[in-house]
């Protein structure tokens, strides 16, 4: 986090917001402020004063490196505010700040260059009294303002007023176990906006991405602290799907200043999943079993579990193809060990097992999506035979355990997860497989719409925004044949007229797909998996 807090810190202006930062870092050191920093008061070299019961502190602030101009160089140069500090300031306090240590900071967003160090110290050295009152001269580089911020004031107020009660929020419910999205997709939202608010004018947009980077990862860091890797995990998705939302807006995707943010955001998220990796590494080795609450919280958990590490083993496809090796193998050991992963408890879980299986199908290993389609399907199959039990359709956990418990009676008109595999039957040309469900999804389930959804490059703005699923892209029927080649023929006319390309797929971040549907429960398209490839 140091270098986050330093980089943001180095970005903010002298006026009005370093001022700002630094009376703050005082105030809650226990001084009282005498006056407030404000933009074109007269200040006799003074930026801010404060006291307490020992001490009179006066603060000459400064934005970045301390140079030759800087020092002494112009009106405005820290040499004569220095000196109109002696001159006037001085002479105007009151006897009772006369009887206090007078201490005058130098602080700055930069450093101290080597050239006037010894100017630095000659004037240090000749200025020890002034007007029969000890006087004190300090320097206050970025290096200590990030200390003081990292020991004694890591909190909402390094940023603007707006932000501090959304900030107290995210990090203060941090802990609990109903943590609200909203707490940082606020911050996230409004910190884009800033962005998109800076136009073409670089520092702006630097110090807005500065910023956001380090709002998101100060949530992060809380979040990791107290054990709730998931949050981080989430937090990071959150600000690479909006960040990308922007660029492809502002067509910025080609920007190498652009997207060198992109890979600032994504190295973050790529910390905190190998945080997560790194724990579910001990329940695949079996140095930690698996919580074993009810049936069904043992099957959220499970999928809630295979769809981080799904998604991000698709991210890291374009990154580093081993590292998603050994992130599948995590995933084929936690099937093979908690077998109750074959029952879903949601309708849109199917979008864990495609994420799954485009991991699988990216390293050829085709014989296993087969194994795994096949085993579901056929527990799906007899479940709902047996016992008319079903993943629930609304994607609740109430509505889950109501189907498990048989204590309510949901209706079951819809699915995605039959829709879906029907697709990739398709796709990987499995006519087997059909056949083994054609009866059962003809007449069992004919009351029973198997839907596909499809989305539009025309529409793609509307994927990076939740309840995409509702209010864009286009739902399609998925009807049973009575014999396979009909239906792949039926199938060839539907896959033909929703072909599209899309930004991330041209600018080869095809993981980002996987983070949205992630991210909203939204389910992957299965195009890629495809027996002829």
């Amino acid at each position: 986090m140091r270098l986050i807090v330093k980089e943001y810190i180095s970005q903010l202006k002298e006026k009005d917001e370093l001022d700002i930062l630094l009376g703050e870092i005082f105030t809650q050191k226990g001084y009282i402020a005498d006056n407030q920093p404000k933009t074109g008061n007269r200040q006799y070299g003074v930026d801010i004063q404060l006291h307490n019961k020992a001490e009179l502190l006066l603060l000459v602030i400064k934005q970045g490196d301390i140079d030759r101009v800087i020092w002494d160089g112009s009106v405005n140069a820290v040499r004569q505010s220095l000196d109109e500090i002696k001159d006037v300031t001085i002479n105007s306090l009151t006897y009772e700040e006369r009887t206090k240590k007078v201490r005058i900071i130098v602080a700055t967003n930069g450093k101290k260059d080597e050239a006037i160090k010894l100017n630095w110290n000659n004037y240090v050295n000749s200025n020890q009294e002034w007007g029969g009152i000890p006087i004190k001269i300090e320097f206050m580089g970025i290096d200590n303002i990030v200390e003081e911020v990292l020991d004694n004031y890591f909190n909402e107020c390094l940023f603007e007023k707006e932000m501090h009660s959304l900030m107290r929020k995210a990090l203060y419910f941090i802990d609990e176990g109903d943590y609200k999205s909203s707490y940082y997709e606020q911050i996230v939202d409004l910190m884009i906006q800033k962005i998109v608010d800076a136009g073409s004018n670089k520092k702006k947009y630097n110090k807005a991405c500065s910023a956001m980077y380090l709002a998101s990862q100060m949530i992060c860091q809380y979040a990791n602290n107290v054990g709730n890797t998931k949050v981080a995990i989430e937090v990071s998705e959150y600000v690479i799907i909006r960040y990308w939302k922007l660029l492809f807006e502002k067509n910025l995707l080609g920007k190498v200043h652009s997207i060198e943010w992109l890979h600032r955001f994504c190295r973050c998220y790529e910390g905190w999943n190998e945080n997560y990796v790194e724990k579910i590494g001990s329940i695949v080795k079996k140095e930690v079993i698996l919580p074993n609450y009810n049936v069904v919280e043992n099957r959220v958990l499970l999928y809630e579990i295979l769809g981080y590490l799904a998604s991000y083993g698709n991210y890291l496809l374009d990154v580093d193809e081993e590292r998603a090796k050994v992130v599948l193998n995590y995933i084929i050991g936690l099937i093979n060990e908690y077998e109750y992963y074959v029952y879903a408890p949601y309708d849109v879980s199917v979008n864990v097992m495609i994420m799954i299986f485009r991991l699988l199908g990216h390293f050829n290993r085709r014989e296993e999506i087969i194994c795994l389609i096949k085993f579901q399907t056929e527990t799906l199959m007899n479940h709902y035979r047996l016992h008319n039990k079903f993943p629930a359709p609304s994607d609740t956990f109430e509505e889950a355990m109501e189907i498990e418990m048989k204590s309510g009676s949901v209706t079951y008109d819809v699915s995605a997860l039959w829709g879906y595999y029907l697709l990739i039957i398709y796709y990987m040309d499995e006519k087997e497989i059909y056949e083994c469900l054609q009866e059962f999804l003809e007449v069992e389930l004919d009351k029973v719409s198997k839907c596909v959804w499809f989305l539009r490059n025309t529409e793609e703005k509307m994927f990076y925004d939740s309840w995409a699923m509702n209010a864009s892209g286009e739902g399609v029927a998925i009807d049973v044949e009575k014999d396979f080649e009909t239906f792949k023929k039926k199938m060839d006319f539907i896959v033909k007229q929703y072909d599209d390309v899309f930004s991330f797929e041209e600018y080869c971040f095809s993981g980002l797909e996987m983070m949205i549907c992630r991210y909203y429960d939204y389910i992957p398209r299965v195009k890629f998996i495809d027996a002829k490839q």
